[in-house]
């Protein structure tokens, strides 16, 4: 972990694009970050270790890392993973109990810390900064509860395709031929989401390119019209309830 120095300007532009942080002014936008600390964080390296108390919520600025339970044995389950712009940290922090899981970087990553009294004064004073607090939990808690379904699904491809729909309706910007996700997704980082195999996922997201229903466009996925439609008459599809943010 290396403390840096930060460009505020595009500090300011990253957060005005998160919900829980976009109704604030310009001005209150520059003391909350005058207040807070960006960090750096190397691939693999641990930010919150499980069963440690945190006094801190944390903001991908930059990268992605993953939520995960780690076995006595070392073996790690992922539980999340939070992108640019995501939040985590937060709800140990509110309630002021240790944390339930360790947060790894899964890349190379920035990540803006605000300490529980910045947050007390930014948010706990403010009726609606409060309101977006709750919506950003719930949201979570109702990811968690579809990422449940799909992982007891037995159908390695549906969980892919259901993984993938997600992230069109959550992270997902429409051009004129399709969907990209705009966040990078390693083979690895979906087989972890999902619990299957890397070589799973290779083999699955092949067929999908081989049928014209993704593509990659620097890095990131894009979703095709056809991938939409074999989604939509999928069972797990109608089992979720969960449509896709389709072109």
């Amino acid at each position: 972990m290396i403390r840096r120095t930060f460009n505020q300007v595009l500090t300011h532009s990253i957060l005005k694009q998160i919900p829980l942080f976009s109704k604030f002014s310009d001005q209150e936008l520059s003391v909350l970050l005058e207040r807070s600390s960006v960090y750096s964080y190397n691939k693999d390296e641990i930010i919150i270790m499980a069963e440690e108390k945190n006094t801190q919520m944390y903001v991908v600025l930059k990268g992605q890392v993953k939520v995960v339970k780690i076995s006595v044995d070392g073996q790690e389950r992922v539980m999340a993973l939070r992108h640019t712009g995501n939040c985590f940290g937060d709800m140990g922090m509110l309630d002021g109990q240790t944390d339930s899981a360790t947060v790894i970087a899964s890349e190379p990553c920035k990540i803006l810390m605000i300490s529980k009294a910045v947050f007390d004064d930014f948010f706990l004073t403010d009726r609606g900064a409060l309101l977006r607090v709750i919506e950003t939990l719930c949201g979570r808690l109702r990811e968690s509860w579809l990422f449940h379904s799909i992982i007891g699904n037995n159908d390695a491809e549906s969980k892919i395709r259901a993984t993938l729909a997600h992230y069109s309706k959550t992270l997902g910007i429409r051009d004129a031929s399709g969907v990209i996700i705009n966040a990078s997704f390693s083979h690895q980082s979906i087989a972890d989401r999902v619990h299957i195999t890397r070589e799973t996922v290779t083999r699955v997201l092949k067929k999908m390119r081989d049928q014209n229903e993704i593509e990659m466009v620097e890095r990131r996925f894009k979703l095709l019209p056809p991938f939409f439609d074999r989604f939509e008459k999928s069972e797990l599809y109608k089992s979720l309830g969960m449509p896709a943010k389709k072109p």
